[in-house]
């Protein structure tokens, strides 16, 4: 008889460490640009996987292109990396730039050797992210 409630108690734990292990959540380092400096923003620990695994998607698709940043350019509005990317040896910096007229954002990566301009779409999806 007392074997029920043990295995009951022992059976719910197992739920609870199960579920809370299968939501995995991003980090992401975040600078934003104020007042001509950056701004460390947000080490930001609870990013969904799918919102982060969905910029990613949208980053790793994009029509990258061969840029040379030009030296009066103005500093990027956001600076960014996932974390978690540091761990695979892959990690890359983003500066991102907001066009507020136009609701686009433009990215190099790279060291700024790579240049892209986002849709209305994919802007929206990274800022969100950025600004959560």
């Amino acid at each position: 008889m007392k074997k029920k409630p043990f295995i009951l108690a022992l059976s719910l734990l197992l739920m609870v460490l199960v579920t809370g292990c299968s939501t995995k959540e991003e980090h992401i380092s975040i600078q934003k640009l104020e007042n001509k400096t950056y701004h460390f923003e947000a080490y930001k620990q609870e990013i969904e996987t799918r919102d982060a695994e969905k910029a990613k998607g949208i980053l790793k698709n994009a029509d990258w292109r061969e840029y040379v940043l030009e030296k009066d350019h103005p500093k990027a509005d956001f600076i960014f990396y996932f974390n978690d990317d540091k761990n695979e040896g892959n990690i890359a910096v983003y500066y991102v730039w907001v066009n507020p007229d136009d609701h686009v954002t433009e990215l190099t990566r790279d060291q700024h050797k790579k240049h892209v301009k986002l849709n209305r779409d994919d802007s929206k999806t990274i800022l969100d992210l950025l600004n959560e």
